[in-house]
């Protein structure tokens, strides 16, 4: 092993690892997640078919969602056989280690020389990739590889814009203003990037906006720093998001349509925020508790059980090292204070987590969107202990003991898996003789329509019920769009349900007098929603006047 360069272990698992991370996702099976379902396959169909017009809310709120991150992922699934989708998706998504270990290699020092027990040239190579590849075992990257989320692909656009900055560090403390607005605002158009494929993905552009002024420079040049950076956030936001803001602003008078609906007063949605608040902590309290319910109350921040240790650990470790600089600072003898590059890469880096995770917590608290710490922490855990012990071996055998408690009890969630098959989704669809002009109308909250772009092209799809529409004696702009194109339509008209859903689609066609023609209903099970225990139902409707 000693004639091995460190730099050649380095290169290999940069190869190695995102390619174990393709076969990863092809071994955990295909993703059948509800998002995938509702709109990760719908949203870029109708991009690029020119069908937002023509459609009507099949993806329900998501069908306002940017759909440019997911073009590439249709054209996989249309061009690709299924599992080389899921290995392509996968070995992507493993790119967050190359990145993560060189961001490593910025921050961690050589190992002290002085313990003679540790005096091996490679060692420091071997740290970085432990805590790197420890960054990739999270409960939400494991659960995420192979899908569509898109938490741990946009992470590549975040970790690289601080891979950047870690870099370039040293030529913040130059005279040279060139080199270093060009640094920031190159780093910060990446990060926007990410904000605007998708709108979460924010937090860490303020988190990383925010940590400048942790830096040992002048007030002055901290700020500026901080401004060159967000004016390459808000150019990454505009090339990436910018013409799905305008889009959204020039048909329904909000750019974030439908979302801040209490401000923008679109007459096509109800006057409100539409903000998932289920899991924004509600008191002080659980503000401060929060870093638990990853380890101990998963329903606090997510829909689906999971356990992951590292953020309670690296929370109680912070809580540590302040009590150590507490103590340190109140001491008479107290050591110089370390003022190096690395140091301040450090502090940048521990700044950017603490001030993004507390603004995810603040607008969405939700499992997902912070993907990015969980992948930094285990990184933040071995630069926290470097600080609190001194002895290298003792430090080696503490990360050690902390990285195997965090891989016995982790436990990723499950979004959803389905067997592989010869096509994505494996739908034998129902007959319609008369495509041309058929309208199908669909009900219920569940996902379905991924389904569209398998059905004819000509046919139009209207959700007339749904968690965003419905019958109400408050309808709202789309609920009014979709009774006129109901009542002008003159072909055969079908309804597209959940076989559960049976009493609200009734309910739902009363309302826009239609009724359900029974013995006209035809059942199906893409084999997809392999784990969804109730069939699709496709049956004919006619006019209620009709004689």
């Amino acid at each position: 092993m000693s004639r091995i360069s460190p730099k050649r272990i380095a290169l290999l698992s940069w190869l190695l690892v995102p390619l174990l991370f393709g076969v990863l996702s092809v071994c955990l099976g295909q993703d059948a997640n509800w998002d995938l379902r509702n709109y990760h396959f719908y949203n870029p169909y109708a991009f690029l078919h020119h069908r937002m017009g023509f459609d009507v809310l099949p993806s329900q709120v998501a069908s306002f969602y940017n759909p440019l991150l997911y073009v590439p992922f249709y054209y996989m699934v249309i061009l690709l056989p299924p599992q080389m989708t899921g290995f392509v998706l996968g070995a992507v998504q493993g790119l967050n280690f190359p990145l993560l270990l060189t961001i490593s290699h910025r921050l961690i020092p050589l190992p002290d020389h002085t313990d003679q027990s540790l005096k091996n040239p490679w060692m420091r190579e071997l740290i970085c990739i432990m805590v790197s590849l420890m960054g990739m075992l999270g409960a939400g990257n494991i659960s995420e590889l192979g899908t569509m989320f898109s938490d741990n692909l946009l992470s590549l656009c975040v970790l690289a814009s601080l891979l950047i900055i870690l870099s370039g560090m040293k030529h913040f403390f130059t005279p040279s203003w060139k080199s270093r607005l060009t640094l920031v605002i190159s780093a910060g158009f990446l990060a926007g990037a990410a904000a605007g494929f998708k709108q979460p993905a924010a937090v860490f552009a303020v988190g990383l906006c925010a940590a400048f002024f942790v830096l040992k420079l002048p007030l002055i040049r901290r700020f500026w720093l901080s401004f060159g950076y967000g004016i390459g956030v808000l150019a990454g936001m505009t090339v990436t998001g910018g013409f799905w803001i305008y889009e959204m602003w020039t048909r329904f008078g909000n750019p974030l349509f439908p979302y801040f609906n209490l401000f923008f007063r679109s007459p096509m949605a109800t006057i409100g925020d539409y903000q998932d608040a289920r899991f924004t902590p509600c008191t002080p309290g659980e503000f401060l508790i929060s870093p638990f319910f990853f380890g101990f109350a998963p329903y606090k921040i997510s829909e689906l059980s999971f356990h992951d240790l590292r953020i309670p650990l690296l929370y109680m470790l912070l809580l540590a090292l302040l009590v150590f600089y507490v103590i340190r600072a109140s001491s008479p003898s107290r050591p110089s204070v370390r003022t190096d590059v690395r140091d301040q890469g450090f502090w940048f880096v521990l700044a950017f987590g603490v001030v993004s995770y507390l603004t995810w917590l603040k607008l969405f608290a939700v499992f997902r969107y912070v993907l990015t710490i969980e992948l930094l922490a285990p990184l933040g855990i071995w630069l926290i202990l470097d600080r609190l012990i001194v002895r290298v071996k003792t430090k080696l055998i503490t990360v050690t003991a902390f990285f195997l408690l965090l891989l016995i009890t982790l436990t990723p969630a499950n979004w959803g898996r389905a067997p592989w098959g010869k096509d994505f989704f494996g739908a034998e669809l129902p007959v319609i003789k008369d495509p041309d002009h058929t309208m199908i109308l669909m009900t219920g909250t569940n996902p379905t329509s991924y389904l569209v772009p398998l059905f004819s092209p000509k046919i139009r799809f209207i959700r007339i019920q749904s968690y965003f529409t419905g019958p109400s004696s408050h309808p709202n702009g789309f609920d009014r769009l979709m009774q006129g194109i109901v009542a002008r339509h003159q072909g055969p008209m079908y309804v597209l349900y959940r076989s559960y859903e049976q009493a609200v689609t009734t309910l739902s066609l009363t309302a826009y007098g239609l009724k359900k023609r029974r013995d006209s209903c035809q059942t199906f099970h893409p084999r997809i929603e392999a784990t969804e225990p109730y069939p699709l139902y496709l049956c004919r409707v006619y006019r209620m006047d009709t004689p």
